[in-house]
């Protein structure tokens, strides 16, 4: 059975999946943020998961510069660093 147009641009990246959930556990994401594939139940900050807000543009801004109680992360992180996680948490957020 052939895949889908389009299927194999939207599948699933595991390098980015192994790359992103090392950056969540490394900057200990998970203390603040539930995200499911990441095992994590955090109650500090919004849920990741079914987060219509949660778009990367979105997520680059809040991890480099912070909002609310989150802190900024970027003078922690490389902008690749960044980049990579945002794009972990939104294709790895349970929609």
């Amino acid at each position: 059975e052939a895949a889908a147009p389009g299927a194999a641009a939207n599948a699933p990246d595991p390098e980015l999946r192994t790359a992103g959930l090392a950056l969540f556990n490394n900057y200990s994401c998970a203390t603040c943020h539930a995200l499911a594939d990441a095992g994590a139940g955090g109650s500090i900050g919004p849920s990741l998961d079914d987060n219509p807000r949660l778009s990367k543009d979105y997520a680059v801004t809040v991890i480099a510069n912070g909002s609310g109680a989150m802190p900024s992360f970027g003078g922690q992180m490389t902008e690749e660093e960044i980049d990579t996680l945002a794009e972990y948490i939104v294709q790895f957020a349970r929609r």
